[in-house]
């Protein structure tokens, strides 16, 4: 469970929010009444933290329910605070600007729960210190690896390249001698590891072998005995029965072990390891030893392998052999493209694709029977399976560092099967309140390092690293397995639910999700949520398929919602009620009707996301945001399509804002810039209407004071739809910032020159994104002097036919991507053995290209990869 921490973190960011914001004022002594409280939850955090300390071998029963009565009192008290503060700011809405808040009649309330908590944190604290032990498995049962399965299906590369590792590497005589094999519970690392050590090939070159099933309880002197069980047969039931004497036993078992190993070639294989302890192999001679371990942890210090999901001709494979004993469908029972459907919901993860199997092959193979696992979203063999599998799948869960924890679980809420937007979760997880940022990193930095180590770290989360190839994935999403075990725990815990029916029970769920957002339109459903838990609820996500109807989400009386995401909904208007949702920080929504004025009584919004449903221009018309825009001192990102920041009244300024995305050039005047000097990422989007006098040399008029008042910008886009390209604009330099590290073009139609004069004013450049006749021409001749740290370049759609680079020019330059250039004939690029090397990619480009990049010299510094359909 292990949602107390999360609630500490919430509860101290929310009374944080209201001592330090800009538009309440505390009735004093409110500020010191409320201090105590921020103060206990520093206390309680920290106190959470020391779990992550005790080890994987103690049982945490105790301490999980100790966890969920602290989280019961934070939440019971958060709701009691954000309604008394929502209930004194409400009725003065449409008269005032600041209000003025009296928290003294909480005073009695914060001593009693301040008082609870701190009870409860001492016998947390003392709990921690004596939980027990876990009971470590017999050595018999550790050395036992007769009845493991190495019968596997695909992952043939990967099975050389560990033979490989361990014959050839050994032959050599360097290199580490031990290899992880990583990987994300259920991928077959336990199969994968027993094939290799049953090999005949291996078999014969190590005449020593040993295994030992680790686990998350092993001590080193275990580890040990299990070893010598295995290559000392005459001490077997010697060392069964032996317990374990301290560090004078452990060095004994060492000396017999480097006297039995001596001048022996020994592979040991050591399964499911949980901790980094590299103590067996520094102790084990480097020479003729080597150590296979099997992990679904990432070890620093390691050559390692990660075992990836199974292919779809694999799984398919697989699930044959498991339901009919061969290698495909029988032909006679048709069912072969519903199994495909099977297969392909199973996410290549062989421990899933095989307990289905067993589950289908006691059913009746009949297509009505496969239709209904194929094609119902809630089945029973899928059902049946993801519990069967839980047990396998939740140490990995239940071991997590505390402030991973609700991360995790809240990617429960995302439909499976599909891919997760990494930057609009980090900005939903920032707004939801509940994660904070350890160190000195920003929010930002963090949430991608959270994302990053669920990925690499515990093979949590799908993540495709190689994001910026057109030949990727470009994937970042949770496998089904996981996913339901995170809606399941999280329902469990009132942190989350996730909505598959008019019948679901939603007693003080904190969050609502919803796959089909027409759910909501159900009175029943309705009723439930406003009686149930809308006066608590912190969240409403719609993440269904677009629906063009409106739903009424926005009238069930939701109270303390902080976050609303509902840009697969369309709405005509953007509701009264919505604007009355003070404590909102995050708001998505579908509408084409102009920001009311009131949008402003959202004082606490830090993201605003407005998509229009129809891209619809009245002639001559100008779109702005209105003007109160600029009360709004919490916003951090604006992304409102279509809409124009409008100058303000007064000498307001946007500090906390860095993202502005969707607005036109009128939002880069200097009188608007110098007021959201803080800005790190800019996307203009110029529309270009037929019936305008407008050209395209005017449509880049009015962005020069870009790089004077912006001087923190990294990230800038600039793109032109419906360009003409009757003439060649002239692109004015002031407009980009020295700071830049991405700059993303489209549309612009302007000469090749003008690219390198931009490369030597952005000195800091990596990344450089040009689509859609960003520039034309038949040539560019890359100035060395300029992109000196450029490492990305992509190029789309343009009718370059020559590119010269210069001797020394782009000497970072680690990737380029090359996509729909059909007019270009020639690469003329020459690298200095001491510059980087380059993968090249071609796609959908013109023949000789493709010739010409692969004479491209000296080739060790080129890799060349091509895709064309024709």
């Amino acid at each position: 469970m292990m949602a107390a921490y999360g609630a500490a973190t919430s509860l101290k960011n929310t009374i944080q929010h209201i001592l330090q914001s800009s538009r309440i004022s505390l009735v004093p002594p409110s500020p010191q009444i409320l201090r105590p409280a921020y103060l206990a939850m520093r206390r309680v955090q920290k106190v959470l933290l020391k779990l992550d300390e005790t080890g994987y071998s103690k049982m945490r029963t105790k301490v999980n329910a100790l966890d969920e009565r602290i989280k019961e009192a934070i939440w019971e008290f958060e709701d009691l605070l954000e309604s008394h503060f929502t209930h004194q700011i409400l009725p003065l809405l449409e008269s005032e600007k600041d209000f003025s808040v009296d928290l003294q009649s909480l005073r009695q309330s914060v001593d009693c729960f301040v008082e609870r908590v701190t009870m409860m944190e001492a016998e947390y604290d003392a709990e921690l210190l004596n939980m027990a032990e876990e009971e470590g498995e017999p050595i018999s049962s550790r050395i036992d690896f007769g009845g493991i399965n190495s019968e596997m299906v695909g992952l043939s590369d990967e099975f050389e390249q560990v033979k490989d590792y361990l014959l050839v590497q050994d032959r050599r005589g360097r290199g580490s001698n031990w290899l992880s094999v990583i990987g994300m519970a259920g991928v077959g690392k336990t199969a994968f590891a027993k094939r290799v050590f049953d090999d005949p090939s291996i078999q014969t070159h190590f005449e020593q072998r040993a295994w030992v099933k680790v686990g998350r309880k092993c001590e080193f002197g275990e580890t040990l005995r299990c070893i010598l069980a295995q290559v000392v047969p005459n001490t077997r039931d010697q060392l069964l029965t032996q317990g374990d004497n301290g560090d004078d036993d452990c060095e004994k078992l060492v000396g017999l072990l480097e006297e039995r190993l001596r001048d022996k070639k020994c592979l040991i294989v050591l399964d499911d390891v949980w901790e980094s302890d590299t103590r067996v192999m520094d102790t084990l001679p480097q020479d003729n030893v080597r150590i296979l371990l099997t992990s679904r942890l990432g070890f620093r210090k390691s050559s390692f392998l990660k075992l990836r999901l199974l292919n779809e001709e694999e799984s398919k494979k697989l699930l044959c052999q498991k339901v009919f004993g061969e290698e495909v469908f029988p032909p006679h029972l048709d069912l072969e493209e519903l199994g495909k459907k099977i297969v392909k919901k199973c996410e290549g993860l062989p421990l899933m694709i095989v307990t289905v199997a067993g589950l289908l092959s006691k059913e009746e193979k009949t297509p009505q029977f496969w239709t209904e696992v194929a094609d119902k979203q809630h089945n029973s063999v899928f059902e049946d399976a993801y519990n069967q599998i839980s047990e396998v799948l939740s140490p990995s869960y239940e071991y997590l560092p505390q402030y991973l924890k609700m991360s995790f679980l809240y990617m429960g809420a995302f439909p499976p099967y599909s891919d997760i937007e990494i930057h609009n979760l980090y900005r939903q997880l920032s707004a939801e309140g509940f994660v904070e940022p350890i160190g000195k990193l920003t929010m930002e930095h963090f949430m991608i390092n959270c994302l990053i180590k669920l990925a690499r770290w515990y093979h949590l989360v799908l993540f495709d690293p190689n994001r910026k190839s057109w030949f990727s994935k470009k994937e970042f999403r949770v496998h089904s397995c996981w996913q339901y075990l995170c809606k399941k725990e999280a329902s469990k815990i009132k942190f989350l639910h996730v909505l598959k029916s008019c019948e679901d029970v939603m007693n003080d769920q904190r969050r609502l999700c919803a796959h089909c957002n027409t759910l909501f339109a159900f009175k029943q459903v309705y009723d439930l949520i406003k009686s149930d838990c809308a006066s608590t609820a912190r969240s409403l996500l719609c993440y269904g398929p677009y629906h063009q109807y409106p739903v009424s989400i926005h009238a069930m009386d939701f109270k303390l919602l902080r976050v609303l995401v509902a840009a697969k909904v369309r709405f005509y208007n953007i509701p009264h009620e919505i604007l009355k949702l003070v404590c909102l920080k995050y708001l998505a929504l579908t509408c084409n009707k102009e920001l009311p004025a009131s949008i402003s009584n959202l004082f606490n919004l830090q993201f605003l996301i407005i998509h229009p449903h129809m891209h619809i221009r009245k002639r001559g018309a100008v779109s702005y945001m209105p003007v109160e825009i600029w009360d709004m001192q919490e916003l951090q990102h604006i992304q409102v399509f279509g809409r124009d920041l409008p100058c303000p009244n007064s000498d307001a300024i946007l500090d906390k804002l860095y993202s502005l995305c969707g607005v036109g050039a009128r939002s880069c005047s200097r009188e608007i810039l110098k007021r959201i000097h803080n800005l790190k990422i800019l996307e203009i989007d110029v529309e270009l209407k037929p019936y305008d006098d407008n050209n395209d040399n005017n449509s880049l008029v009015g962005l020069g004071f870009i790089s004077e008042e912006l001087q923190n910008l990294n990230e800038l886009s600039y793109s032109i739809t419906n360009p003409e390209m009757k003439y060649e604009p002239t692109i004015p330099l002031s407009m980009f910032p020295s700071s830049l590290m991405k700059l993303v073009l489209s549309g612009l139609g302007s000469p090749w020159k003008h690219l390198n004069d931009i490369g030597s004013f952005l000195p800091n450049l990596m990344i450089l994104k040009l689509h859609h006749y960003a520039f034309r021409g038949p040539e560019w001749n890359i100035d060395s002097k300029c992109f000196l740290k450029l490492e990305t370049l992509v190029i789309e759609d343009t009718d370059l036919v020559q590119w010269r680079s210069q001797h020394e020019s782009l000497p970072r330059l680690d990737f380029v991507s090359l996509q729909h250039c059909y007019k270009l004939q020639q690469l003329n690029w020459t690298r200095d053995p001491s510059m980087v090397s380059t993968t090249i990619e071609l796609v959908e480009c013109n023949p000789l290209v493709v010739a010409s990049a692969m004479q491209l010299r000296p080739k060790s510094h080129f890799k060349v990869r091509c895709y064309s359909s024709f």
